[in-house]
């Protein structure tokens, strides 16, 4: 964390870090004070700042928002955290808001906490593939990263790594998976939703889902990044995770880092940029997401291993093209509309209901 905050200093930004993974005493002392700050803050409307609010990975933002000062002159601060805690603050600071952009967080996500966004249909959208943008202009798809399967080599057999969904249920791998809770991590939710599509069989998945539960035989982790990095150490056999994760580790030179795109097709959820509603440097906003969206910069977004969204460029590096592995019946926005009953179904089964 030292590190990562001094590369930001030595990049003039200011970062305030947060984790989605402490317990929870602590998760609301943080929402106690982001109260008490919302309703006592007094906010600069200097159109040379921006506040952003990121999940996203920090390689990633340091490029995005480094050449975007040294082209605006525009001073970013920048507070990271999970994309459910971010949409959390951004609710309970909506009568004062303190952030600008929220950047990176699932379209799903956004979608269900749209009311606190503003609609604004960037200069660049014309360009942005249709399904990865809202219809009512609320929150426009940055990047894709589909979601895979990811294991460990020395402990999977190559004979025996699963090729889809199915193959995770197996009593043989129960207590050697890893799942992060999808109340909340955001990506875990859509790991749920995409689950509950492809391997519904009269039931809207869930006869699946209560095996997975029991094969995970309670290795449900609070962070979204706990799984791949337990796998990746062998503390677990396999996960489910973006594609970037896994990728990250391979181009890093992982020997022991496998990735399977499962044979009953999965998703492909953009994470998206959003203006907040009532922001104070709306702007400076603005102009972030059109810069975000830009040709120039989505032209950079594979270097860092997640999938652009733009249609007039073409797709670079090794990915296994999207047509190949994407579910044709997947519905992402329909995932924000059940989240709370999906949530509630999800726990049912975790508590043995």
């Amino acid at each position: 964390m030292k590190k990562a905050l001094a590369m930001f200093l030595v990049m003039g930004l200011t970062v305030t870090a947060f984790t989605g993974c402490g317990n929870k005493n602590t998760e609301q002392k943080t929402q106690d004070t982001t109260s008490k700050v919302a309703s006592e803050k007094k906010v600069s409307t200097s159109s040379d700042e921006l506040v952003v609010y990121s999940p996203a990975p920090e390689g990633l933002l340091n490029m995005i928002i480094q050449e975007f000062q040294d082209e605006t002159g525009v001073k970013v601060e920048l507070i990271q955290a999970g994309t459910g805690e971010l949409l959390t603050r951004i609710q309970s600071e909506s009568e004062n808001p303190l952030a600008d952009v929220m950047f990176g967080g699932g379209a799903e996500s956004m979608e269900a906490y749209k009311e606190y966004f503003e609609a604004y249909e960037s200069v660049e959208a014309k360009n942005v593939n249709e399904a990865y943008r809202s219809k009512e202009n609320l929150w426009t798809g940055a990047f894709v990263s589909p979601t895979v399967i990811m294991y460990n080599k020395n402990l999977v057999a190559e004979n025996e790594a699963p090729k889809g969904w199915a193959d995770l249920v197996d009593s043989k791998w129960k207590g050697k998976l890893a799942f992060a809770d999808p109340t909340s991590s955001g990506s875990a939710y859509t790991t749920l939703s995409i689950l509950l599509t492809a391997m519904d069989n009269g039931d809207g998945g869930w006869g699946y889902i209560r095996k997975y539960v029991d094969t995970l035989n309670g290795n449900i982790l609070s962070s979204s990044s706990a799984p791949h990095k337990g796998v990746s150490d062998g503390e677990y056999y396999m996960c489910i995770t973006p594609e970037e994760s896994v990728l990250q580790y391979i181009k890093a030179g992982a020997k022991n880092i496998g990735i399977v795109y499962p044979k009953e097709g999965t998703g492909a959820i953009p994470s998206a940029i959003s203006v907040v509603k009532g922001a104070p440097h709306s702007e400076s906003a603005k102009k972030f997401v059109d810069f975000v969206l830009s040709k120039e910069v989505q032209s950079k977004i594979p270097e860092h291993l997640y999938r652009q969204v733009r249609t007039d460029l073409e797709d670079v590096g090794d990915f296994v093209p999207l047509s190949e592995i994407l579910l044709k019946n997947y519905n992402f926005l329909g995932a924000s509309t059940n989240k709370e009953s999906n949530i509630k179904q999800w726990n049912d089964i975790v508590i043995g209901k």
